[in-house]
């Protein structure tokens, strides 16, 4: 073989071998660059979905308040002074909680909007804890129809049965701040369970 045989075949094999490299260095960065945008997307997502439960978290307990101001009641009226007492306490705490409940659902309807993309992209895991979440309010609107039906019975329910009592009321009102009341540590266990979910992806931003 002559020299420039043998320069001519060093060459093309460098050529191949350059091409090659090229080649792997190519996909190496797509799989990086497509790593990096699944890491960008899963971190979106999972801020998106943490701040709407923890706006859902803080309207609900807005919506817990035992304090009710004068100005939340039905033209100016409270809850202690009417011709027809039983009703118009009553229709007044119905207008407090409708009033109330509609914050909730708006962050409901975002948080459900955020819940369906992290689905989207990590599966049905995620499903299992927001439900939870969901399942709660169920129980705390269902506590709060069992309070009106008790004021338009005149407190009557709540008298035949003083201990079923109690738990609506714990489980309508309760403070931000109360430690020992069963449905919050629910919610908060709720919340905790949707920030585990989370965590992994928001450490990757």
């Amino acid at each position: 073989m002559s020299t420039l045989e043998i320069v001519t075949a060093i060459k093309d094999v460098v050529l191949a071998t350059a091409g090659i490299v090229t080649a792997v260095v190519a996909v190496l960065g797509l799989k990086t660059w497509s790593r990096q945008l699944r890491g960008t997307a899963d971190f979106e997502v999972a801020r998106k979905l943490a701040k709407a439960t923890y706006k859902l978290r803080d309207e609900i307990q807005i919506y817990r308040s035992p304090l009710i101001r004068p100005s939340e009641f039905p033209d100016g009226q409270s809850d202690d002074g009417s011709t027809d007492r039983t009703r118009t306490r009553a229709n007044a705490y119905g207008h407090v909680f409708s009033a109330r409940w509609e914050p909730v659902y708006a962050a409901l309807q975002e948080f459900d909007t955020q819940t369906l993309e992290v689905e989207a992209l990590w599966g049905t895991s995620v499903r299992t804890k927001t439900d939870e979440l969901r399942r709660l309010l169920r129980v705390l609107w269902a506590a709060t129809e069992a309070y009106i039906d008790n004021e338009h019975s005149g407190g009557e329910h709540f008298k035949s049965d003083r201990e079923f009592g109690v738990k609506i009321k714990s489980e309508v009102f309760a403070s931000p701040q109360a430690q020992d009341n069963e449905l919050s540590k629910k919610f908060q266990a709720a919340v905790q369970a949707v920030e585990v979910e989370l965590k992994p992806h928001l450490k990757r931003g």
